[in-house]
């Protein structure tokens, strides 16, 4: 199959364009090993392509052996029709899973866990390294609001290293809906802010509730801060102007997750409650007092 096989030109709308992803329902997994991770988590694919280096990996077997349709590429194709970084010799086609609002919402009334709202973020990096950084630090889901980038952007998809596949992720939220059915369900929310917040330190951030992380640019804008039931800042020294959204949100959703084990569980410590049940696994499936798995170092490793 050349680059100019109709097959392969859906692919390049795919990768370049968010309104082909959304019309189609469906995106794109680049590479061997998000191809694992996504049949792992039960990630509906439609179809795989794959240059010869690519067809007898063992996610593309594993893909074939679960029915899914395996089409070989001519050398070099892939990185002729995607609009990503080193493509490698495998690309999947992935059904879009529909979370909304209110699913994410849900879930962290019924976990009693965070939700890490991304407002208006513009960088598909920032956007797919705060996916998996709220599934490593245990978040209930992630809320990307209008005027985000799209968490289906390839690059997104490659910088969750498998988090978007694993948790509920909503888009397109209105601001003021999304602050609207948090209310309703009992849930305070959290603006970060610059200065004048509260120490991220001196918050309770152990229950469920909404973690507001600004954009690259701009932070936070004004009405939402007003909006907010809360403003938290992050302490800083020296004359640092600001933090990346990524980092940011990092030390917010990690600072939560340390909260969460220091608190008491139903009267009793957490650290003794633990050494009872053999450990400290949360809710949504996840030990957030150990590196979650696929973490910065498993996961370059798996990658080579």
């Amino acid at each position: 199959m050349t680059p100019s096989n109709p097959a392969l030109q859906e692919l390049r709308r795919l990768s370049r364009r968010r309104s082909a992803r959304s019309e189609s329902g469906t995106y794109l997994v680049d590479g061997p090993v998000l191809l694992a991770e996504a049949l792992r988590a039960g990630v509906a694919l439609r179809s795989v392509f794959a240059e010869p280096a690519g067809l007898s990996l063992a996610s593309v077997r594993s893909a074939r052996d679960a029915g899914v349709a395996v089409h070989p590429v001519q050398e070099g194709a892939l990185a002729r029709v995607l609009d990503v970084v080193n493509p490698q010799s495998v690309v999947a086609v992935a059904e879009r899973r529909a979370d909304s609002v209110d699913d994410v919402v849900q879930r962290a009334v019924a976990t009693r866990r965070a939700v890490l709202v991304l407002v208006e973020l513009q960088d598909p990096g920032n956007a797919g390294t705060l996916l998996r950084v709220a599934e490593a630090a245990g978040c209930a889901g992630v809320v990307l609001t209008e005027r985000c980038v799209d968490a289906h952007n390839p690059k997104t998809v490659r910088a969750s290293a498998g988090a978007l596949f694993r948790l509920p992720v909503a888009e397109g939220a209105g601001l003021s809906a999304l602050l609207d059915a948090a209310s309703a369900a009992g849930l305070e929310s959290w603006a970060t802010v610059r200065d004048g917040g509260t120490p991220i330190d001196e918050c309770d951030l152990t229950g469920a509730g909404l973690l507001l992380i600004g954009s690259e640019a701009n932070g936070l804008p004004d009405d939402v801060c007003r909006a907010a039931t809360h403003r938290l800042s992050i302490p800083m020294e020296g004359d640092v102007e600001s933090l990346t959204a990524a980092v940011a949100g990092a030390l917010v959703v990690f600072e939560a997750a340390r909260q969460r084990r220091a608190a008491p569980v139903a009267g009793v410590a957490r650290s003794a409650a633990a050494e009872h049940v053999g450990g400290t696994t949360s809710p949504v499936g996840h030990d957030v007092s150990a590196p979650a798995a696929g973490g910065a170092s498993t996961w370059e490793e798996r990658s080579k």
